[in-house]
């Protein structure tokens, strides 16, 4: 691929003309790239990590502009934040992670032009999220130092690459980071969980660019992982991940759940209703199970002179797996006084 063929593309989407165009190239090539240029002899420019490793911190800058500009006053006494100081942390984590950086570059077509070495090309490094995070941090870097370290340059090109704006409007939650929403989950009165702990399982890269894995455990139990450039985004990521899985597995136990409780309660409940019968009682039986996520409700119907117990992950649907078995007690006793049709 000839790179400057298609430089004014790539200036184009970005919205800004480099005055140093081998900069712009520079942004664009991965190290895979120059060690196999290397090893064939040739003399080859230094890859994109530098520019990665000084556009992170300048987008850093950028998002504290942004977040002064939008959510400060000054005042006599100094400054006055419509935010706290963890609210504007998780604002900025939420902003400059992997995967809004990769949607960005994704959106904008850009690693379609990225220069790689032969091997990355051939297993599509290119679509991989930490790359296309890498390439954002690198343009932004590039921009920088074309610029004469200009941050008013950097910033409207942050806020296009970005959509700053649209992303604050779309997620006013974003003050809540992962790990408070996991907490708030799992300290809710109805679950009662234990509190997620946090446990760094591996490192890797060098010491300049490492990268932790994070696993996150509730009573014991190990649940989702999660990686990031340091311990903190790590243990996002992993809260994330917990978060994601509990809420689906809610999300299908309870809909199982209230299909089989509406169905089996209303159904006893129609059955006493059309035969003038009193409407059955429930009794509530206690908890059981020593997993905090696995804790299970007991609970006992009672219909004319029969009785039956059931157990649900909820008090209602013990109630209405009570219900279901003394809806299969009237069925299998011929002799009871309690009619069979219709239930």
């Amino acid at each position: 691929m000839d790179f400057e063929k298609n430089r004014h593309k790539i200036e184009e989407r970005l919205g800004y003309n480099l005055r140093d165009p081998s900069l712009l190239k520079q942004a664009f090539t991965r190290t895979s790239f120059c060690n196999e240029e290397k090893m064939r002899g040739e003399e080859v420019p230094q890859s994109n990590e530098v520019l990665e490793f000084f556009g992170d911190g300048i987008l850093s800058a950028a998002i504290i502009t942004f977040m002064i500009r939008d959510f400060s006053t000054r005042c006599d006494y100094g400054i006055r934040t419509a935010l706290a100081e963890g609210d504007f942390s998780n604002i900025k984590a939420r902003l400059s992670d992997k995967k809004n950086l990769s949607k960005s570059m994704r959106e904008l077509g850009l690693q379609q032009y990225l220069i790689l070495g032969a091997g990355d090309a051939k297993t599509g490094a290119a679509e991989e999220p930490s790359v296309m995070e890498d390439l954002f941090e690198s343009i932004v870097g590039a921009v920088y130092i074309d610029s004469g370290c200009d941050l008013s340059v950097v910033l409207p090109l942050v806020t296009r690459m970005l959509d700053v704006g649209e992303y604050l409007k779309q997620h006013g939650d974003a003050v809540k980071s992962p790990k408070n929403s996991l907490q708030e989950f799992c300290a809710d009165k109805k679950r009662r969980l234990p509190s997620p702990v946090y446990t760094i399982v591996s490192e890797s890269g060098p010491e300049h660019k490492r990268t932790y894995e994070c696993l996150c455990t509730i009573g014991g139990k190990a649940y989702g992982r999660g990686t990031g450039k340091n311990r903190i985004s790590a243990e996002s990521a992993a809260a994330e991940a917990t978060l994601r899985l509990l809420t689906e597995k809610e999300s299908v136990q309870g809909t199982i759940a209230l299909s089989t409780a509406e169905n089996a309660s209303a159904r006893l409940a129609g059955y006493a209703a059309a035969h003038r019968l009193p409407a059955p009682t429930y009794e509530d039986l206690g908890e059981i199970g020593e997993d905090a996520y696995e804790r299970h409700y007991r609970a006992a119907c009672r219909f004319g002179n029969l009785r039956a117990e059931g157990e649900g992950r909820s008090k209602k649907e013990a109630k209405s797996a009570a219900a279901e078995k003394l809806l299969s007690l009237i069925k299998a006793k011929p002799n009871t006084s309690l009619k069979t049709k219709n239930i």
